[in-house]
C-alpha cells in the first residue's frame, strides 16, 4: 500500500552525512521515498538536503534553527529545562518546529506522521491523532547519561538535570505515539517499560548503505587502531577516554609501531589530551573514510548509552576487521568470531586487538566475511518492508477503533 508519511528528522540528509544519526536517517528517509510520497522535515538548512532525496519527496521544508552566541544558546537551554524540555530541544526551536509540522499535517493530510529522535518526540504531541503516529527513539533517554563525561565538566550539573528532563520529554513523546521503533532488544525492554499500553514497542534493526567496494581490508603501514564517534554523544566519550587510557597502552607497549587515531566531532579537552604516546586525535574531519581505510583494526569498545552503533555498521560494510564491546554490537546480528570480535572488558578489546595485528591473514578474512555479511543483511528497502508492515498494524488497529465507536 503505498501512503503518504510526513518524516521529521533533527539531522539534515546531506548527500554525504557527518555522523551515525544523520546516516541512519538518511538511508531510512531514501527508501521509504521509494515506497512512499515522502514529505520531509528537517533541521538545518534548505541547502542542505541531498538534490537526489529531495526530488523523490512531495514536499520537503528545512527548519532551521538559528546559531545564537554562547550565552544566549545557555539561556535558551535554562529556560527549555525550566519547561521540561532537553537542552538540545530548546536549541533547535521545539514550538516553532512543532507548530511547522502541526499546519503540514492540516495541508498535506499524511497516512503517517514519523518523528526521527525523541529530541523531537513533543512535536507529535500537537499532531491530530487521525494519521497514525511513529516515533523512532534512536537511543533512549532512560539509557541514563547524567554521570558521564561531558564536554564542559563545569556544567556537569545542568547536565545532570538535562537528561532527567530528557527522559520526561520521552514519556511524554511516547504517550502521543501510536508505535515507537527502537534498534536493540535491550532498547524495546527499556522503552517498553516507560510506554503506555496503547503504544506499540517494536524492534526493527538499522540498515546500511554498503560501498561498492571494500576498503584495504588489511590496513596501511604502521599500523593503526581507530575509533570512530562523535562526541556530542556522552558514551564515545566515555569509550574513547577507557580506549586511550586503559586499552591502547598494553597494545602500545606490546607494539611500539601502533598508533591509535580517535577521529569525531567535537572532542572534549579531556580527549584532545589522551594526545601522545602514539595517540592521535581528529577533530571534525571532512570524511572519516582516509582513516578507516588505513586501519588494522576498528575498535568500539562502547560499554554505555542504547541504540545500534552505526560506526560498526560502516566498518562491517566497509570489510574492515572489527573489535567491539557486547554493548557496541547489540542490535546488529554480526556472528561473532566470523563477522565481528566480540571482547567484553578492557583487557579483552587489547587482546583482541594484539592477536589482530600479529595475524594479517586473519584480519583480512575477518574483514571480508564482514563485508559478505553487510551486503546479505544491510539492505534499506528490507528494512523499509518492516515500516511496511507497522504501518499495516496501525492502520488495521485504527479500523477497529473506528468500527468500535460508530457501533
Amino acid at each position: 500500500m503505498r501512503r503518504r508519511l510526513l518524516l521529521v528528522t533533527p539531522f539534515a540528509p546531506t548527500p554525504h552525512p557527518r555522523h551515525g544519526g544523520a546516516r541512519a536517517v538518511r538511508g531510512l528517509a531514501g527508501a521509504l521515498a521509494e515506497r512512499h510520497e515522502l514529505a520531509l522535515v528537517y533541521v538545518g538548512a534548505p541547502s542542505a538536503v541531498d538534490p537526489q532525496l529531495a526530488r523523490r519527496c512531495v514536499a520537503v521544508h528545512a527548519h532551521e534553527a538559528d546559531a545564537p552566541s554562547r550565552v544566549v544558546r545557555r539561556l535558551r537551554g535554562a529556560g527549555g529545562l525550566l519547561r521540561r524540555r532537553s537542552m538540545w530541544a530548546a536549541e533547535m526551536r521545539i514550538d516553532v518546529l512543532a507548530r511547522c509540522v502541526r499546519e503540514l499535517a492540516d495541508d498535506l493530510r499524511p497516512d503517517v506522521v514519523q518523528v526521527e529522535h525523541g529530541v523531537l518526540g513533543d512535536v507529535l504531541r500537537g499532531v491530530a491523532p487521525a494519521p497514525s503516529r511513529v516515533l523512532t527513539i534512536h537511543d533512549p533517554a532512560a539509557s541514563g547519561f547524567e554521570n558521564l563525561p561531558y564536554q564542559h565538566e563545569g556544567l556537569r550539573l545542568a547536565h545532570r538535570l538535562d537528561a532527567r528532563v530528557a527522559v520526561l520529554q520521552e514519556r511524554r513523546a511516547l504517550a502521543a505515539a501510536d508505535a515507537a521503533v527502537v534498534f536493540t532488544e535491550r532498547d524495546r525492554q527499556v522503552v517498553a517499560a516507560s510506554a503506555p499500553g496503547s503504544t506499540e514497542v517494536v524492534r526493527i534493526p538499522l540498515g546500511h548503505d554498503v560501498p561498492a567496494a571494500a576498503l584495504d581490508p588489511g590496513g596501511a603501514q604502521p599500523p593503526t587502531v581507530v575509533f570512530v564517534g562523535s562526541f556530542r554523544h556522552p558514551p564515545n566519550v566515555d569509550a574513547a577516554l577507557r580506549l586511550g587510557r586503559q586499552v591502547f597502552p598494553p597494545v602500545r607497549a606490546a607494539r611500539p609501531d601502533v598508533g591509535l587515531e580517535i577521529v569525531g566531532e567535537s572532542p572534549p579537552a579531556a580527549v584532545l589530551a589522551l594526545q601522545g604516546e602514539g595517540v592521535r586525535v581528529h577533530a571534525d574531519v571532512p570524511s572519516v573514510i582516509p582513516y578507516v581505510n588505513r586501519a588494522a583494526v576498528v575498535v568500539a569498545p562502547i560499554a554505555l548509552g542504547g541504540g545500534a552503533r552505526v560506526k560498526v555498521l560502516e566498518a562491517l560494510a566497509a570489510g574492515k576487521a572489527v573489535v567491539a564491546s557486547p554493548r557496541a554490537a547489540e542490535g546488529i546480528g554480526a556472528r561473532p568470531g566470523r563477522d565481528i570480535v566480540i571482547a567484553e572488558t578492557d583487557a579483552a578489546v587489547a587482546a583482541a586487538v594484539l592477536s589482530l595485528l600479529e595475524d594479517l591473514p586473519a584480519r583480512e578474512a575477518l574483514g571480508r566475511s564482514a563485508r559478505a555479511w553487510a551486503v546479505r543483511e544491510l539492505s534499506w528497502p528490507a528494512m523499509a518492508a518492516r515500516y511496511d508492515e507497522l504501518y499495516d498494524r496501525l492502520d488495521r488497529r485504527r479500523r477497529l477503533r473506528s468500527s468500535a465507536a460508530r457501533s
